[in-house]
């Protein structure tokens, strides 16, 4: 006969009952899965290291520019495939983000504040959705992918709304923050249309 305290140190998986050691090892494992959301703060002393290094060209405004010309078409592409292919509601909604994204980097006239209007209509038609996009979200890594992905927004709107003044050099490294950032929330929506 087990001594009952042993009984409640282990937890139980199907009726049988796991190892403290197994049960916490399984705990780090699911907390694992979260490391996409270090990506998005690495950026800030990236940028730090590349201008510690006298890289400040890597950095600079026009080739981020470039690089963000080069992600998001890459990303509404991978979406519009993937909605193609399988019909998943979430990939038509983002496909119809990352061309949003893609008008704004492109620097149409209106797309300044016209980017506010589209990501708004968009999450209104996500709203109505909700139940399909959840379907397709439950259970898959698409969903921490996309929670990485509106955290990596959201660091990058602070960035651009200066609430950030505190860093060290901020004030002279603000465009090379927010460009970084931003490209970096755009790769992992590449990802995410990957995963």
């Amino acid at each position: 006969m087990s001594d009952p305290r042993e009984h409640d140190a282990g937890a139980k998986a199907g009726g049988a009952e796991v190892p403290p050691a197994r049960a916490a090892a399984s705990g780090a494992a699911r907390l694992w899965r979260w490391w996409p959301v270090l990506v998005p703060p690495l950026a800030v002393p990236a940028v730090y290291a590349a201008h510690a290094l006298g890289w400040d060209h890597l950095i600079a405004k026009a080739p981020q520019e470039i690089a963000a010309l080069v992600l998001m078409p890459v990303a509404a592409i991978v979406f519009a495939v993937r909605w193609a292919a399988g019909r998943r509601p979430l990939h038509l909604v983002l496909a119809a983000l990352s061309i949003a994204f893609l008008c704004r980097e492109i620097h149409f006239p209106g797309t300044e504040k016209g980017v506010y209007v589209a990501v708004g209509l968009i999450g209104v038609w996500a709203f109505l959705w909700r139940r399909r996009l959840l379907g397709s979200l439950l259970g898959r890594p698409a969903g921490r992918w996309l929670i990485v992905v509106m955290w990596s927004y959201f660091l990058a709107l602070l960035v651009q709304r200066r609430a950030f003044r505190f860093l060290p050099d901020e004030q002279a490294l603000h465009v090379q923050f927010e460009e970084l950032l931003e490209n970096v929330s755009h790769l992992l929506l590449v990802v995410l249309g990957l995963v």
